[in-house]
């Protein structure tokens, strides 16, 4: 267990969903992950893990299906398929909603967590009018409205990604790639991909490296981008990220804005010449 006496780092929980997909029922969590550490640490990877299925979900099969909108069904989700399978050999693993919510709040408050984060923060949680998987849960199996833990700040991955770490080196990493090579950094359209998995392809440098697409592996993938995130660009995350969560900008991304016009846009502030943030950034260009 992660040591929090006296300590002087700072403790983030990563959360990550894997969630229901078409049906008739609303988008439901059926496995929630969570990674809790102390993002600083520098010779140590010691974290809190949490790797739940939601029993309410697991136990009903309708969840399962791919429907239709006429509601006819057409397919099933794999990934619950092989949730079932990984349930039924570690079945301490299987717990309700409000038993694994409150394990969760738990570990915050003990652990003094002072900022919580996810990839996509507005699909998994949400922010203002964004209702994520986390919160339609909770409404869904206990009529009651999930709050945030008091005194924790949050912000989301994903923005800072597009915003920070998908850069000039970034877009120079794929434009060098071979033609067989690059596809794997661009979706099927021809966009660069700003998916976690890209991130972590661009950071080993290995373009065919793939996600697990479980939530606890996928929260520790994350987890880590977070803490190289966190390093590089900490008093930019905290001026500028925290409790402002933003969709990412494709168009940003694609042509190759600097870093420092993209903090301008969240800003409000958009200048057509160099500013002396662009002196400041460290590999933010």
């Amino acid at each position: 267990m992660v040591n929090t006496h006296n300590h002087t780092g700072t403790i983030a929980c990563v959360v990550d969903t894997e969630c229901t997909y078409i049906s008739k029922n609303p988008r439901m969590v059926f496995h929630f992950g969570a990674t809790i550490g102390d993002i600083e640490q520098e010779n140590s990877f010691r974290v809190i893990k949490m790797d739940y299925y939601v029993k309410e979900v697991m136990q009903n099969i309708e969840m399962f299906l791919h429907r239709n909108k006429e509601g006819e069904a057409y397919g099933y989700n794999s990934s619950m398929r092989n949730a079932l399978h990984d349930a039924f050999d570690n079945f301490h693993k299987v717990k309700k909603w409000k038993e694994i919510v409150e394990e969760w709040q738990d570990y915050m408050h003990s652990m003094n967590v002072k900022y919580l984060t996810s990839y996509n923060f507005n699909f998994d949680i949400g922010t203002g009018d964004k209702v994520g998987t986390i919160r339609k849960t909770h409404q869904q199996l206990t009529d009651k409205t999930f709050y945030l833990p008091r005194g924790v700040d949050y912000f989301c991955l994903m923005d800072i990604a597009g915003t920070m770490f998908m850069n000039r080196n970034y877009r120079n990493f794929i434009q060098g790639l071979d033609e067989i090579d690059i596809q794997q950094m661009r979706t099927d359209k021809g966009n660069p991909k700003y998916s976690a998995e890209a991130c972590m392809r661009y950071l080993n440098k290995d373009v065919y490296f793939q996600e697990q697409h479980t939530a606890l592996r996928d929260s520790l993938l994350e987890f880590r981008l977070l803490a190289h995130f966190w390093k590089r660009w900490k008093p930019n995350i905290k001026r500028d990220f925290v409790n402002n969560v933003r969709g990412v900008s494709l168009k940003n991304i694609k042509e190759g804005v600097s870093v420092a016009k993209r903090l301008e846009q969240r800003r409000g502030k958009v200048s057509d010449t160099p500013t002396q943030i662009e002196l400041a950034l460290q590999g933010g260009k």
